[in-house]
C-alpha cells in the first residue's frame, strides 16, 4: 500500500498546497503587520467562546496568568506531527523525547515533571484526554495535532478551573469548529524520509433547516513511517497511525427566543508502532545510535481509542451562558515489549537492570540453553465517562465583570490483564520457547470515582483587574487485585481504597498600565491526585508567577518569573523510569522550582514594501532543587539529598522561528535549543554517562503558493543532521531524530 500511495502523491506533493500567505503579495500595511504578529501572539476569539481554556476572555490581555496559544496559522506554518516538537516552541514547556515521533509525549510545565505527560492536566475541546485522567493519567494515547485548529497552553492561576492535575498546567487541543466554519474541503498530502506518508481530508458542510443552522465534519487522518531506527533484517521500526472525528451541529435560528446549539462528536484512533523500551549502551550507541538490539524485534504497540461528546450550549442573554458536556471514551492498548532477562538459575533480571550490570549482550547474541528473553504483553483495557457543567454569569456595568463556575462526575478505570512470554535469540532471529498464562503478570482493576468543581469570578475596577477563585476536588480510588493464576477471576480479590478531599484556592490581579501594557500576579495551590494506596498523600503545591505584557506598534512580548514550592512529592513506578511496572504511586519530600520564561515577537522590515520578516524568540530559564532528603525506588530520585537538583529538567531552553515572506514565496526558519539534562538527582555536574546531550536542532520549509487555493511545500526536520543522547530511559541511550526531509501539498476548496 505505501509504495502505492507515494507513487501517487509523489507528483502531486512537488506542485501544491494551501496556506495563507497571500496577503504579503500586496504591500504591508499596519493592519496586516498587527495581523501578523496576532498570528503569533494573539488568543483566537473562537475557541475561547466554547471549549478556550481562557472561559469567556475576548482576548490576552483578561487572562489572569501566562497563557499561549499555536493558533491555526502557526500549526500550518511547520506542519509538525510531533507534538513535543510543536510545543517545544513554547515558553515553560518541558518536553523529554523517546521514540523520535512524539507518539508517547513526555510533556511538562514549569518543572512540573515531563514523565509520559502524567503530571499536567490534557483536554481535547475541554474535556480530558488521557485514557483514564484519575487512576492512570500517563499519557499513552495523544491525539494527531496535524488535525486540530489551535493549541491553548496555560501556566497561570486561573488554572484551578481545570483538574485534576493543577500543579503544573493545562493543555487543550482545539479540533476544528463548526461555528463560524465556512462549507469546505480540505485535502493534504505529504510524504517524507524513512518511507514517511501522511494523507488528511477534512470536508465541512453547513446548510440551512426550517428551525436554524446546521453543519457537519468529517475529518480523518493516516500517518505513518517506516522508522529510522536499524533492526537486523531490516525489520520496522516505525508506524501507522489512523486518527478520525466526526461532528454534527445544529444551532438555533436567530428569531428563536432562547439562542442554544447541540452538538455530536465521535472519534476513533488506531496505532500499531514498532517501538520498543530497549535503548542501546554507551559503546553501542557511540558506534550506531540508530541501532536497535535484535532481542527487541518483536516490540509493537497496538492501541485502538473511540470518543463520544455531546455538548449542548445556551445562551439565555447576553449576561448569561451556559454550556454541558457529556463524554465517553474507551482505549485499548497492548505494548508488547522486551521486560527483562530469565537466567539459567530462574531468576528473572529487569531490562532495566541489564544496562546497570552491562549485560546488554544478551540483547544482540544467541540465548543459551536454559535462558530465555522475556517479552512482556502489557494488556490494558481504559474507561472513562462523566458529565461537566460549566457556566458564565456577566454583570456591572458594560458587563465588564463575571462569574465563572463549573462542576463534573467523572468515573474511570484501567483493567490489567498481562502476561509474558519467553523467546530465545538465534542468529539474530527471536523465537518463541514458552508462552504465558494471560494475567500471570498482572491481572486487577484500578478505578476513581470524582466530583470537581470550581468558581471563579472576574472583578474589574479601572485598571485592575481581580480574578479570585475555588476549586475542590473529591476522589474516591480503589483496586480489585486477584491471583496471577486465576484469569476468570473467579476468586476473591485484594482489595484496597483510597479517598481524598481539596480544597485549591487561587487569586490572579491584572493591572492595565496607561500605555496598555498589562502586569499581572497569580498565585494558586496545585494538586495532583495519590492513587489507591491506602498510606498515600496527594501531592500539593502552592504556585506563584509574577509577569509583564507588552504590545507596541512591530513587536509584542511578555516576561514571567515564575516560583512553586511542592511537598508530598508523587512518585510513579513506571517501567518507563526504571521501575517494576507497578504504577503505584509513593511520596517522596519536597522540592522547588523556580525561573524566567521570555516570550518576544516582531517584525524586522516593517517598512519594506514587499517583503516580511517575522521573528519570534523565547527563552526558558529554570532551576529545581530537592529540598529535603529521602530515599526512594524510583530510579531517577533513589537517595536524595537537600539540595540535589531534579532530573530530567533542562535548565536552558530557547526556541527561535523567523520567516522570509515575498509574494508567494515563504521561507521558515525554526532553531531549537536544549540544555544538557541530568538523568539521577545530585548536586556536582553529573558525568556524561549521567547526563543527555545538549541539543540543537533547526528545522526549514520552503513554501511557494500557485493559486489561491493551494500551495506547494518542500521542508526538512533536523537539518544539521545533529545527533544527541536526548534521553536514558526508559532504558538504554536514545537518540533524536536524525535528519528527515519533506513534500507535502494541502488543498482547500
Amino acid at each position: 500500500m505505501r509504495p502505492l500511495f507515494c507513487a501517487f502523491f509523489l507528483p502531486l506533493s512537488l506542485a501544491f498546497s494551501f496556506v495563507g500567505y497571500a496577503q504579503y503579495a500586496e504591500p504591508l500595511t499596519e493592519d496586516s503587520i498587527s495581523a501578523m504578529l496576532s498570528q503569533w501572539y494573539a488568543l483566537p476569539e473562537a475557541s475561547v467562546e466554547t471549549v478556550g481554556l481562557a472561559a469567556g476572555a475576548r482576548g490576552l490581555d483578561e487572562v489572569p496568568g501566562a497563557l499561549h496559544v499555536i493558533s491555526a496559522a502557526e500549526l500550518e506554518r511547520y506542519a509538525y506531527t510531533d507534538p513535543m516538537r510543536l510545543l517545544g516552541t513554547v515558553s515553560g514547556v518541558n518536553i523529554q523525547e523517546e521514540d523520535g515521533y512524539g507518539l508517547r509525549p513526555n510533556i511538562g510545565l514549569r518543572g512540573s515533571g515531563s514523565e509520559r505527560s502524567a503530571r499536567i492536566t490534557l483536554m481535547e475541546d475541554g474535556v480530558l484526554m488521557a485514557p483514564a485522567p484519575y487512576t492512570a493519567p500517563a499519557a499513552y494515547y495523544f491525539p494527531s495535532i496535524a488535525r486540530m485548529s489551535s493549541i491553548e497552553v496555560l501556566k497561570g492561576s486561573s488554572q484551578i478551573a481545570f483538574g485534576p492535575q493543577t500543579a503544573g498546567g493545562a493543555i487543550n487541543l482545539v479540533t476544528t469548529p463548526l461555528e463560524g466554519t465556512a462549507s469546505q474541503l480540505l485535502y493534504r498530502s505529504e510524504i517524507s524520509s524513512y518511507g514517511g506518508n501522511l494523507m488528511h481530508v477534512r470536508m465541512v458542510q453547513q446548510w440551512s433547516g426550517k428551525n436554524g443552522m446546521w453543519g457537519a465534519l468529517v475529518e480523518g487522518m493516516q500517518l505513518g513511517s517506516g522508522g529510522f531506527k536499524q533492526l537486523p533484517g531490516d525489520q520496522s521500526t516505525g508506524f501507522d497511525k489512523t486518527d478520525g472525528i466526526a461532528k454534527i451541529r445544529w444551532t438555533a435560528a436567530p428569531e428563536r427566543r432562547l439562542a442554544q446549539s447541540i452538538q455530536l462528536k465521535v472519534g476513533f484512533v488506531e496505532e500499531e508502532s514498532h517501538e520498543t523500551y530497549a535503548g542501546l549502551s554507551e559503546a553501542d550507541f557511540e558506534a550506531n545510535p540508530l541501532a536497535r538490539y535484535a532481542a527487541s524485534a518483536q516490540d509493537v504497540m497496538r492501541a485502538d481509542q473511540n470518543q463520544a461528546v455531546f455538548r449542548h450550549e445556551v445562551k439565555a442573554s447576553e449576561r448569561w451562558q451556559f454550556e454541558t458536556d457529556v463524554y465517553r471514551t474507551r482505549f485499548h492498548r497492548n505494548w508488547y515489549k522486551l521486560d527483562g532477562y530469565l537466567d539459567s538459575t530462574d531468576t528473572r533480571i529487569s531490562l532495566s537492570k541489564l544496562y546497570v550490570t552491562a549485560q546488554t549482550n544478551r540483547l544482540q547474541e544467541d540465548t543459551p540453553n536454559g535462558e530465555a528473553l522475556l517479552l512482556k504483553a502489557n494488556n490494558r483495557w481504559y474507561s472513562t465517562q462523566g458529565i461537566q457543567h460549566r457556566g458564565t454569569v456577566k454583570f456591572g456595568s458594560a458587563l465588564s465583570n463575571q462569574v465563572v463556575y463549573g462542576v463534573r462526575l467523572h468515573e474511570d478505570w484501567v483493567d490489567r490483564f498481562q502476561w509474558r512470554d519467553a523467546y530465545r535469540l538465534n542468529s539474530g532471529n527471536m523465537g518463541l520457547v514458552e508462552e504465558g498464562t494471560p494475567g500471570s503478570a498482572g491481572n486487577r482493576i484500578d478505578g476513581a470515582r470524582a466530583f470537581a468543581g470550581f468558581i471563579r469570578s472576574t472583578l474589574r475596577f479601572n485598571n485592575w483587574t481581580f480574578t479570585p477563585g475555588i476549586r475542590t476536588e473529591r476522589m474516591e480510588f480503589y483496586r480489585q487485585s486477584y491471583a496471577s493464576d486465576d484469569p476468570d477471576r473467579t476468586g476473591t480479590p485484594e482489595e484496597r481504597s483510597n479517598a481524598v478531599a481539596v480544597w485549591l484556592p487561587g487569586i490572579g490581579v491584572t493591572y492595565e498600565l496607561p500605555n496598555a501594557d498589562h502586569a499581572f500576579l497569580g498565585i494558586h495551590r496545585g494538586f495532583i491526585p495519590p492513587g489507591s494506596a491506602p498510606n498515600t498523600r496527594p501531592e500539593s503545591s502552592i504556585n506563584a508567577e509574577l509577569g509583564y505584557r507588552w504590545s507596541r506598534r512591530h513587536s509584542a512580548g511578555q516576561l514571567v518569573v515564575f516560583h512553586n514550592s511542592y511537598a508530598d512529592l508523587l512518585g510513579s513506578d513506571l517501567t518507563a523510569t526504571g521501575g517494576l511496572g507497578t504504577g503505584d504511586l509513593f511520596n517522596g519530600g519536597s522540592a522547588q522550582t523556580s525561573g524566567v520564561e521570555c516570550e518576544w515577537a516582531g517584525e524586522l522590515a516593517p517598512n519594506a514594501a514587499h517583503i516580511a520578516v517575522p521573528l519570534r524568540l523565547t527563552y526558558t530559564y529554570t532551576l529545581a532543587r530537592f529540598t529535603s532528603a529521602f530515599e526512594s525506588d524510583f530510579d531517577p530520585w533513589s537517595v536524595v539529598e537537600e539540595g540535589d537538583f531534579l532530573p530530567y529538567l533542562a535548565p536552558h531552553q530557547g526556541n527561535a522561528q523567523v520567516s522570509f515572506i515575498r509574494g508567494n514565496h515563504a521561507l521558515e526558519i525554526n532553531a531549537r535549543y536544549a540544555s544538557s539534562m541530568r538523568v539521577e538527582a545530585g548536586q556536582a555536574s553529573p558525568e556524561p554517562s549521567h547526563a543527555t546531550d545538549a541539543l540543537t536542532v533547526l528545522d526549514a520549509m520552503y513554501r511557494y503558493q500557485v493559486s489561491e487555493e493551494c500551495t506547494a511545500y518542500v521542508g526538512v526536520n533536523n537539518a544539521l543532521n545533529t545527533t544527541a543522547v536526548v534521553a536514558m530511559r526508559p532504558a538504554g541511550l536514545r537518540p533524536n531524530m536524525p535528519r528527515l526531509l519533506r513534500a507535502g501539498i494541502s488543498i482547500t476548496l
